[in-house]
C-alpha cells in the first residue's frame, strides 16, 4: 500500500489561491500551524468554509487570504462576540460572508 503521510509544508502545499477550504470551527483542533503555513506561502483569494469560526477564520481573514468565508457564526465566545478581523474586513467589503445556517 502506498504511504499516505506527508510534511506539513507537502499538505499545505496542495492548497492553491482561490481553492475552498472546509476546517473545524472554534478554538478547540483549530489547524493553526497549516494556517500560518499558508501564510508563510502566501495563498490568497481562498473561499473559507465551516460549520462555525473563529481563530481560525479570524486569521486567515486578517492575513488577507480569504476573500470569502462561509458559515453559520463567528466569534472569539466566551471572549468576545466578533471576531475582530472579520468584523473589520467584511465592514470595509474586503471580504464577503456567505451564512450558511
Amino acid at each position: 500500500m502506498k504511504d499516505k503521510l506527508m510534511s506539513l509544508q507537502e499538505a499545505v502545499g496542495i492548497v492553491r489561491d482561490g481553492d475552498k477550504l472546509a476546517m473545524s470551527s472554534a478554538f478547540s483542533w483549530s489547524p493553526m500551524a497549516a494556517l500560518r503555513e499558508l501564510t508563510r506561502r502566501g495563498v490568497k483569494d481562498l473561499h473559507v468554509i465551516c460549520r462555525g469560526g473563529s481563530i481560525n477564520v479570524d486569521y486567515l481573514v486578517g492575513a488577507g487570504q480569504a476573500a470569502i468565508v462561509e458559515s453559520c457564526s463567528l466569534g472569539f465566545a466566551p471572549f468576545a462576540r466578533v471576531c475582530p478581523n472579520f468584523d473589520r474586513l467584511v465592514k470595509a467589503g474586503k471580504v464577503f460572508a456567505k451564512d450558511n445556517t
